[in-house]
């Protein structure tokens, strides 16, 4: 009975001991609220994980953090600054030090403990030490200040160039869209006019287009600049698209009709002159004098713009006031021939 009541405590304290190393290998049991935090914990996880990786792409891309890279930028451009103000602390340390030394004699001089020191000597050496640090910090600050301008000058620089990339490829989207806006070709010479769009007619009649946008007085002063160049315009394929602005829909729709040219000027009837037509006309103009006023000002809405796109659809030139039309003719003839003509007539762009 003894060896029996042995036998079963041992079981006990086997199997107790068992669910002890059981227990301690188990995973622990979360409460409700252990539960909520975790959860919580991974939602913020995965809320930052999206920017981490955005990040870490970002500096991928370049090899370097944005902050580096513009600190590097103007390191370029200015490699000795760090090396002068090196030399600023230098100096002015040595001086600070010889300073203090040469205070400790004269304090000892004017206490009695010392009676060979020339005061006036002493004082001198004061004035060159004290001077000499005061002169390399105000170098050192007036460096520093530089850098910071520099530092803005390059990160500007940088926001412009990036700038210019966005502008430059609103400017590429809308010369695929240029190409699908329509045009009333005269055909003949009693006023018959043909509707086509600008990639028909610089496809299949090789036509190159200038474009001329602005108000109604450099819309004349630029047609009739055109007329004395009719003949090279017949020579070279050249449309010449005038639009003014500041008209709306019913303004455009009370001109003088008759074809598209009747009652119009001469200036305004000739061959190589096409009537825009279409809505679309309006959204594309608006865009491309947004863009020059953005990099010339307000003045761009009164000297107009122009715009020279050849027969492949790439746009040559953009300019604006007064249109230079030898220099448009001549620029064209090169991006047909390849062969360069000189031309000294002025012409303003405002985009290179």
């Amino acid at each position: 009975m003894v060896s029996f009541c042995k036998a079963a405590l041992s079981v006990g304290v086997a199997a107790a001991s068992l669910a002890t190393t059981a227990q301690g290998f188990a995973p622990p049991v979360l409460s409700r609220r252990n539960l909520h935090i975790q959860h919580k914990l991974q939602a913020e996880h995965q809320r930052r994980a999206p920017s981490i990786v955005s990040l870490q792409e970002k500096k991928n891309k370049t090899g370097l953090e944005p902050n580096v890279s513009k600190n590097l930028l103007t390191e370029t451009i200015a490699p000795f600054r760090g090396l002068r103000l090196f030399f600023y602390a230098a100096f002015a340390s040595g001086a600070f030090v010889g300073g203090l030394i040469t205070a400790s004699g004269v304090a000892a001089a004017l206490s009695g403990v010392r009676t060979d020191v020339d005061l006036n000597a002493e004082y001198l050496n004061l004035g060159i030490d004290f001077g000499a640090v005061l002169l390399f910090a105000v170098l050192a600050k007036f460096d520093l200040d530089k850098g910071e301008e520099l530092k803005a000058q390059v990160e500007q620089k940088i926001e412009n160039k990036k700038k210019q990339k966005k502008t430059t490829k609103a400017m590429r989207e809308r010369e695929k869209y240029f190409a699908e806006l329509e045009l009333d070709v005269r055909v003949s010479d009693d006023g018959e006019t043909r509707r086509a769009s600008v990639g028909t007619m610089q496809d299949k009649a090789k036509q190159h287009v200038i474009l001329v946008a602005g108000p109604g007085r450099v819309i004349r002063d630029a047609l009739r600049g055109a007329q004395l160049n009719k003949v090279n315009f017949a020579m070279t394929n050249i449309l010449v698209v005038p639009y003014e602005t500041g008209l709306d829909e019913a303004d455009r729709a009370s001109k003088p009709s008759g074809g598209g040219f009747g009652d119009r000027p001469s200036y305004e009837r000739q061959p190589y002159v096409a009537e825009p037509v279409g809505a679309g006309w309006g959204t594309f103009v608006d865009a491309e004098i947004s863009t020059a006023v953005e990099q010339a000002g307000e003045t761009v809405k009164e000297q107009g713009i122009a715009l020279v796109i050849a027969n492949d659809g790439r746009v040559l030139k953009r300019g604006l006031g007064k249109v230079p039309w030898r220099q448009m003719v001549d620029e064209l003839e090169e991006a047909v021939t390849g062969e360069k003509k000189e031309t000294s007539v002025p012409f303003l762009e405002f985009l290179e």
